[in-house]
């Protein structure tokens, strides 16, 4: 199921690579799980349009935006399969704690809700738009929806629901969420460097002309599309234009490993580096926005008629 250089196969730490990714994405989420009240639920429920919008964007634009600019560019076929898969995993598991510094205080509910909405509609959409890319694509991103299914319900689902049940029924273990948020980005940090230890010499076959400007130009047209179809309000805005192009690279690098490219999990990791960059000018805007003084409102002068 996991895929790396023939060189790096039998290589002890490779194969404990599905154990560590999957550990720290079940860690993750029950965080998650576990740190969602019953606002947070209904935070994008009770806002039909607004979620709606969300999947329009993230389950929809995001795909189209990563096929229409692959198709533009030379790309290895490595890359390929992880701007795409990348384009349908859920939501990052560390995305609602990321959006608190970017969106106003008491807020963060709206990262909490829409969360969770896309990590629940992701078990049920993520196979469908795989099916879609399979037919539309070839077979360079060939992956079984139903094994896609199979992953989002054990990595995503069961922790989900398990975290919230325990955050509902034993409070005080909320405690907790911030050491276990720490211990699963350690997880993920080790299984990443890892995988660019034992591939790093073939991390040069995946550049090619065009490949860092691919990836720039999804990630900025994702941006675009979440902040336009956000609505009015500047919070959601942030929020959906994060949404759409903060995906979890564990996941990813799951589906991608089931595509049959053996370096398909480095071009994750390529991906979501040179995104993480691309994203830095939108994100000091939008702290920019947070931080200024609210517009003052002159009324009428006194004695005015």
């Amino acid at each position: 199921m996991w895929l790396l250089p023939a060189a790096t196969k039998n290589l002890v730490p490779v194969s404990l690579l599905p154990l560590g990714l999957s550990l720290s994405i079940f860690l993750a989420v029950l965080a998650v799980g576990m740190g969602t009240c019953a606002a947070d639920l209904r935070y994008l429920l009770a806002r039909p349009s607004l979620l709606l919008r969300t999947e329009l964007a993230m389950m929809v634009l995001g795909p189209v935006i990563a096929i229409a600019v692959c198709k533009l560019f030379d790309l290895h076929p490595a890359v390929v399969v992880a701007l795409v898969t990348l384009s349908v995993a859920p939501v990052g598991a560390l995305f609602a704690q990321a959006m608190l510094p970017l969106v106003a205080p008491g807020r963060g509910g709206c990262a909490h809700g829409l969360f969770f909405a896309s990590t629940v509609l992701s078990v049920v959409l993520t196979p469908l738009v795989v099916e879609v890319i399979n037919r539309l694509s070839g077979s360079a991103v060939h992956v079984s929806p139903l094994t896609v299914a199979q992953i989002a319900v054990g990595s995503i689902l069961v922790p989900l629901f398990a975290g919230l049940a325990i955050g509902t029924w034993w409070p005080a273990s909320r405690r907790w969420i911030a050491p276990i948020q720490k211990v699963s980005s350690l997880l993920l940090l080790v299984c990443g460097l890892v995988i660019l230890a034992l591939a790093w010499r073939h991390m040069g076959a995946l550049f090619r002309e065009g490949t860092v400007s691919a990836i720039v130009l999804i990630t900025l047209l994702g941006l675009a599309a979440g902040h336009l179809l956000g609505g009015p309000d500047e919070d959601d805005r942030t929020v959906l234009a994060f949404a759409t192009v903060s995906r979890h690279p564990g996941v990813a690098v799951a589906v991608a490993s089931l595509t049959g490219e053996a370096l398909a999990p480095l071009g994750v990791l390529l991906a979501v580096l040179v995104g993480e960059l691309a994203t830095i000018p939108y994100k000091q805007w939008r702290k920019r926005r947070l931080a200024a003084p609210p517009p003052t409102v002159h009324g009428p002068p006194t004695g005015a008629h």
